[in-house]
C-alpha cells in the first residue's frame, strides 16, 4: 500500500478562527502567523449565541478552529453536501471544558484534533499537523470508497457484456471476461466503463453480435 504524502508545512493557508475574543485568541493568532498561516478570526462577543458556520471553506486553502464552548450547530451547512461527522476542510476543536456533550459536538462537526485552552504555542503545530494530514487521509479513503461504489454499480454491465459474448462466440465466462478486459485496456478505460458504453449503445437482443463487431473494429 502506498504511503500517503505527509504535509508538514502549512504556509499560505488561511486559519478561520471561530471563538470569542480574549487571551486565547491573541496567543493563537500570534502562533499561527509564526507558522506562516493567515489568521482570520471571527470572534463572538456573546459565547452563548448560536454559531453560524461559514459556507465558503475550501479543503486545500482553509483550516478552521472551532471553540467547543460555543453553542454549536449539529452539522455543517447543506451546501457542502457532507457525510455525517465530516468537515469541508481540516478542523480543530478548541477545548476549554471537557464535557462529553461538547466533545461530541466537535466530533459531529468533523474535528480531527483538539487544542486545549488556554492556548499554548507549543501545542498549535501538533494540532495542525494531525488535522491536516488526517483530513487528507480520510479524503483519500472516501475517494477510494466512492470509486468502489461506482464500480459496483456498473458491474451489471460487465455481467451482461460477458453473457453476450458467451452466447455469440461460445466462450467460457473467463475467456469472455478476458476479451472485454483487453478491449478496455486498448480503449484506456475501466472494464466497467467499457462494458457500460457497449451495452447502453446497443439494443439488448443484438448485443452479442455488435460486441463481436466492436472487437473487430478495435483491433
Amino acid at each position: 500500500m502506498r504511503t500517503p504524502r505527509v504535509t508538514q508545512n502549512f504556509r499560505d493557508r488561511t486559519a478561520v478562527i471561530l471563538t470569542p475574543g480574549g487571551r486565547s485568541l491573541d496567543a493563537l493568532e500570534t502562533t499561527l502567523r509564526r507558522l506562516g498561516l493567515t489568521p482570520e478570526p471571527r470572534p463572538l462577543t456573546v459565547p452563548q449565541q448560536g454559531l453560524e458556520l461559514p459556507e465558503n471553506l475550501l479543503p486545500e486553502q482553509h483550516i478552521v478552529l472551532i471553540d467547543g464552548d460555543l453553542s454549536l450547530p449539529p452539522v455543517w451547512p447543506e451546501s457542502y453536501g457532507l457525510a455525517d461527522a465530516m468537515a469541508p476542510c481540516p478542523t480543530i476543536g478548541l477545548v476549554g471544558i471537557e464535557a462529553p456533550s461538547r466533545l461530541k459536538a466537535l466530533f459531529q462537526l468533523g474535528a480531527l484534533s483538539l487544542l486545549p485552552k488556554p492556548i499554548h504555542s507549543g501545542s498549535v503545530y501538533s494540532a495542525l499537523f494531525l488535522a491536516v494530514n488526517e483530513f487528507s487521509r480520510m479524503n483519500g479513503l472516501q475517494g477510494k470508497l466512492d470509486d468502489l461504489t461506482e464500480r459496483r454499480r456498473k458491474r451489471i454491465h460487465v455481467i451482461r457484456a460477458v453473457a453476450a459474448l458467451m452466447r455469440q462466440q461460445g466462450l467460457t465466462e473467463d475467456a469472455a471476461y478476458d476479451v472485454l478486459r483487453k478491449d478496455s485496456m486498448r480503449a484506456r478505460v475501466s472494464i466497467e466503463d467499457h462494458c457500460e458504453i457497449l451495452m447502453r449503445a446497443r439494443p439488448e437482443g443484438d448485443a452479442g453480435r455488435q460486441l463481436s463487431h466492436k472487437r473487430c473494429q478495435t483491433r
